[in-house]
Formats: C-alpha cells, sequence, structure tokens
C-alpha cells in the first residue's frame, strides 16, 4: 500500500477538511491524518456503515455510495473504497460536505485497486 500518513493530509487539505482516516468496515484505523480521534471514528463509522448497509428500509435504493453526519461545527463524509474500506472526512464549520464527498470520492476511485 502507499504512503497513507501523507496522503490522508494532501486528501484532507484538497477538500478543506481537518481530518481524514480510511478504515476497515470492521471499525480499525488504517491511516489517519489531522484533528480527530481517528480510532474512536473508524469504530463508530464501522458500526454505523454495518448497520446502514443492512437496513435497506432507511436508505437509498442500490449500494451505499456517500454517508454524511452534519452537524453545526462541520461534518463526517464517508466514501467506500472497495469493498470492506472506508474513506471518511471531517470538514470544519465553513466547508460544505458536498466539497469533501467530492474529493473522498475522487480518492477512493483512484485507490480502490489497492484495497481489494
Amino acid at each position: 500500500m502507499s504512503d497513507f500518513p501523507s496522503q490522508m493530509e494532501a486528501l484532507a487539505r484538497d477538500a478543506g477538511a481537518r481530518a481524514a482516516v480510511v478504515l476497515e468496515r470492521s471499525g480499525i484505523d488504517v491511516a489517519s491524518w489531522g484533528d480527530a480521534d481517528s480510532e474512536t471514528a473508524a469504530a463508530e463509522f464501522g458500526e454505523l456503515w454495518r448497520q446502514l448497509r443492512t437496513a435497506g428500509a432507511v436508505r437509498a435504493p442500490g449500494e451505499l455510495r456517500s454517508l454524511e453526519i452534519v452537524g453545526s461545527e462541520g461534518a463526517w463524509v464517508a466514501v467506500p473504497v472497495g469493498e470492506d474500506y472506508v474513506v471518511a472526512l471531517l470538514t470544519g464549520p465553513g466547508t460544505a460536505p458536498g466539497r469533501a464527498r467530492f474529493f473522498a470520492a475522487q480518492w477512493a476511485a483512484a485507490h480502490r485497486g489497492e484495497f481489494a
């Protein structure tokens, strides 16, 4: 796999995010950068992603492509990278979640082969 700490930093900067993390859907933090408790975020996102994948009645039809949790001080945006991994960005209060989603999706598409 690549040099993920520097990639996470570059991704976060491009997206205007204050943190970035790649995690296994089981909740294990693979790589992270920035101002967030990445181990806790990875564990919580792993659990949330598992629940959403099985709760078809409360999510959009088809494969889950992204998840946004928006609060008054920022947002978490998560995008799948392959079958078993997710990249998540934590934005600040002035950054649109759509910007983070765009850059996360680009990063995921470019690195999907590394997580196959």
